[in-house]
């Protein structure tokens, strides 16, 4: 296939948000509080912030994409854990590639359940927790929120973008690990049980790094690294 018509970017690298203070809140509740009904934490969703160790991860993550290919471009969802995470990245790079804002890679979302623990859902939602045994991980959507073929849409949205606009380019991500995951889905074609089977295996690590480069004889973006860390 001529160059002029690659359908891809030459390089997709994908970062999950380093530790957010709620990574710790829930940490915390998993290990000393669980019999806890709700997380304590007050601010939005999308106003929670890095951790001290969140912001090292970035800063450790931004360092070794340094020694990578220069970025035409920073896509980050706009909740404010990612933002941190591009920005201080981007500190380390040693230029500053161009930043877009990009709502379609927002965290997913919970609905009623947000901030609620597994045993505050029974208490709270038992009808939600019966149909989340029911339906399952991959296709349960609480009641106001998504579920992870919701984000898919989103992200395959978002993949149009890209074919159409940066082909050819080195584009980094920055968002959450769901989000991660749907890249994974519909760039390797997977179904629910693969999805399903990379959560048993792993879940997807603060500040890590999921890159893609494009193989000129597939016409495809190929895997290269999933859930790297360099910390």
């Amino acid at each position: 296939m001529a160059a002029n018509k690659q359908k891809w970017p030459g390089n997709l690298v994908i970062v999950r948000h380093g530790e957010s203070v709620k990574n710790v809140e829930k940490a915390r509740v998993d290990q000393f509080d669980s019999n806890k009904l709700r997380l304590d934490i007050t601010e939005r969703d999308m106003d929670i912030a890095l951790s001290e160790k969140g912001e090292w991860q970035a800063i450790v993550a931004g360092k070794a994409l340094a020694k990578r290919p220069r970025f035409d471009v920073v896509f980050v969802s706009p909740y404010i854990r990612c933002r941190q995470t591009a920005d201080l990245m981007i500190e380390q790079l040693g230029y500053a590639p161009r930043v877009v804002v990009e709502e379609r890679l927002r965290e997913k979302e919970f609905g009623v359940i947000d901030n609620l623990t597994r045993k505050g859902i029974e208490k709270f939602h038992p009808d939600e927790w019966e149909r989340r045994n029911r339906d399952g991980k991959y296709y349960y959507r609480p009641s106001g929120g998504e579920s992870y073929p919701d984000v898919g849409m989103r992200v395959h949205s978002f993949l149009s973008t890209l074919t159409r606009d940066y082909r050819g380019k080195n584009v980094l991500i920055v968002c959450h690990s769901v989000v991660v995951k749907m890249f994974r889905k519909l760039l390797e074609r997977m179904e629910e049980k693969d999805v399903l089977a990379m959560d048993l295996v792993e879940d997807v690590k603060n500040a890590s790094v999921t890159s893609y480069s494009y193989d000129k004889k597939g016409d495809r973006l190929g895997l290269k690294e999933f859930n790297r860390v360099f910390y």
